[in-house]
Protein backbone atom coordinates (compact mmCIF):
# COMPACT_ATOMS: atom_id res chain seq x y z
CA UNK A 1 0.00 0.00 0.00
CA UNK A 2 1.36 3.43 -0.93
CA UNK A 3 0.92 6.23 1.57
CA UNK A 4 0.45 9.60 -0.14
CA UNK A 5 1.43 12.77 1.67
CA UNK A 6 2.79 16.19 0.67
CA UNK A 7 6.42 15.01 0.89
CA UNK A 8 5.68 12.06 -1.39
CA UNK A 9 3.95 14.36 -3.90
CA UNK A 10 7.04 16.61 -3.92
CA UNK A 11 9.32 13.65 -4.57
CA UNK A 12 7.07 12.46 -7.39
CA UNK A 13 7.30 15.94 -9.03
CA UNK A 14 11.08 15.88 -8.59
CA UNK A 15 11.49 12.48 -10.29
CA UNK A 16 9.17 13.46 -13.15
CA UNK A 17 11.13 16.68 -13.74
CA UNK A 18 14.47 14.86 -13.50
CA UNK A 19 13.37 12.23 -16.03
CA UNK A 20 12.39 14.95 -18.52
CA UNK A 21 15.60 16.91 -17.88
CA UNK A 22 17.80 13.86 -18.47
CA UNK A 23 15.96 12.78 -21.64
CA UNK A 24 17.55 13.72 -24.98
CA UNK A 25 16.58 17.32 -25.69
CA UNK A 26 15.14 17.76 -22.16
CA UNK A 27 17.47 20.50 -21.00
CA UNK A 28 15.20 22.77 -18.88
CA UNK A 29 16.35 22.67 -15.26
CA UNK A 30 13.52 24.98 -14.08
CA UNK A 31 11.05 22.20 -13.16
CA UNK A 32 13.71 20.45 -11.06
CA UNK A 33 14.71 23.73 -9.39
CA UNK A 34 11.05 24.27 -8.47
CA UNK A 35 11.18 21.13 -6.30
CA UNK A 36 14.35 22.20 -4.45
CA UNK A 37 14.49 24.44 -1.40
CA UNK A 38 16.89 27.40 -1.85
CA UNK A 39 18.93 25.94 1.04
CA UNK A 40 18.83 22.32 -0.12
CA UNK A 41 21.92 20.15 0.16
CA UNK A 42 22.85 16.99 -1.72
CA UNK A 43 25.44 14.81 0.04
CA UNK A 44 27.47 12.51 -2.25
CA UNK A 45 30.25 10.18 -1.03
CA UNK A 46 33.59 11.99 -1.23
CA UNK A 47 35.19 8.98 -2.94
CA UNK A 48 33.08 9.41 -6.09
CA UNK A 49 34.17 11.72 -8.94
CA UNK A 50 31.08 13.85 -8.25
CA UNK A 51 31.39 13.59 -4.47
CA UNK A 52 30.91 16.29 -1.89
CA UNK A 53 28.14 18.59 -0.75
CA UNK A 54 26.17 20.38 -3.45
CA UNK A 55 24.13 23.30 -2.12
CA UNK A 56 21.07 25.05 -3.48
CA UNK A 57 19.40 24.51 -6.85
CA UNK A 58 22.54 25.83 -8.62
CA UNK A 59 24.69 23.33 -6.75
CA UNK A 60 22.30 20.53 -7.63
CA UNK A 61 22.46 21.53 -11.30
CA UNK A 62 26.28 21.59 -11.12
CA UNK A 63 26.18 18.09 -9.59
CA UNK A 64 24.00 16.86 -12.45
CA UNK A 65 26.57 18.19 -14.91
CA UNK A 66 29.43 16.49 -13.00
CA UNK A 67 27.42 13.25 -12.82
CA UNK A 68 26.76 13.46 -16.58
CA UNK A 69 30.50 13.66 -17.28
CA UNK A 70 30.90 10.22 -15.67
CA UNK A 71 27.76 8.44 -16.89
CA UNK A 72 26.35 8.49 -20.43
CA UNK A 73 23.15 6.60 -19.61
CA UNK A 74 21.24 6.04 -16.40
CA UNK A 75 18.19 3.93 -15.65
CA UNK A 76 16.55 3.58 -12.24
CA UNK A 77 14.52 0.39 -11.90
CA UNK A 78 11.98 -0.77 -9.37
CA UNK A 79 11.88 2.36 -7.19
CA UNK A 80 10.05 1.89 -3.91
CA UNK A 81 9.21 4.78 -1.59
CA UNK A 82 8.76 4.68 2.16
CA UNK A 83 7.34 7.85 3.74
CA UNK A 84 8.32 8.41 7.35
CA UNK A 85 6.27 11.09 9.02
CA UNK A 86 5.39 14.27 7.17
CA UNK A 87 8.83 15.35 6.00
CA UNK A 88 11.00 12.29 5.31
CA UNK A 89 10.95 9.71 2.53
CA UNK A 90 13.38 6.85 2.02
CA UNK A 91 13.59 5.32 -1.44
CA UNK A 92 15.07 2.02 -2.53
CA UNK A 93 15.89 1.23 -6.15
CA UNK A 94 18.40 -0.41 -8.48
CA UNK A 95 20.48 1.74 -10.82
CA UNK A 96 21.94 0.73 -14.18
CA UNK A 97 24.41 3.16 -15.75
CA UNK A 98 26.91 3.24 -18.60
CA UNK A 99 30.32 4.69 -17.83
CA UNK A 100 31.15 7.40 -20.33
CA UNK A 101 34.91 6.66 -20.31
CA UNK A 102 34.73 2.97 -21.19
CA UNK A 103 31.15 2.05 -22.16
CA UNK A 104 30.91 -0.45 -19.30
CA UNK A 105 27.49 -0.98 -17.74
CA UNK A 106 27.57 -0.83 -13.97
CA UNK A 107 24.65 -1.58 -11.70
CA UNK A 108 24.11 -1.01 -8.02
CA UNK A 109 21.39 -0.97 -5.38
CA UNK A 110 20.67 2.51 -4.05
CA UNK A 111 18.90 3.81 -1.00
CA UNK A 112 18.19 7.53 -0.68
CA UNK A 113 17.06 9.71 2.18
CA UNK A 114 14.97 12.80 1.33
CA UNK A 115 13.90 15.52 3.76
CA UNK A 116 11.11 17.83 2.58
CA UNK A 117 10.07 21.25 3.88
CA UNK A 118 7.28 23.44 2.45
CA UNK A 119 6.83 21.12 -0.54
CA UNK A 120 10.53 21.34 -1.50
CA UNK A 121 13.50 19.02 -1.04
CA UNK A 122 15.80 20.30 1.71
CA UNK A 123 18.17 17.35 1.93
CA UNK A 124 19.05 14.42 -0.32
CA UNK A 125 21.49 11.77 0.83
CA UNK A 126 22.13 8.68 -1.33
CA UNK A 127 23.58 5.51 0.21
CA UNK A 128 25.56 3.29 -2.16
CA UNK A 129 26.20 -0.29 -1.13
CA UNK A 130 29.69 -0.52 -2.65
CA UNK A 131 31.40 2.64 -3.92
CA UNK A 132 34.61 0.65 -4.62
CA UNK A 133 32.75 -1.50 -7.17
CA UNK A 134 31.22 1.64 -8.67
CA UNK A 135 34.67 3.22 -9.03
CA UNK A 136 36.09 0.03 -10.53
CA UNK A 137 33.38 0.11 -13.21
CA UNK A 138 34.05 3.77 -13.97
CA UNK A 139 37.82 3.26 -14.17
CA UNK A 140 37.91 -0.09 -16.04
CA UNK A 141 39.72 0.00 -19.35
CA UNK A 142 37.57 -0.43 -22.46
Amino acid sequence: MTIENAAFATLRRFYEAETIYLAPGGGDFGPIAATLDPDCVLHQPASLPYGGEWRGPQGFQAWMEAFGKVWSHLEVRDPQFYPSGEDVIVSRSHVYATARANGQTVDWPLMQFFRIRNDRIVELRPFYWDTAALLAGIEARP
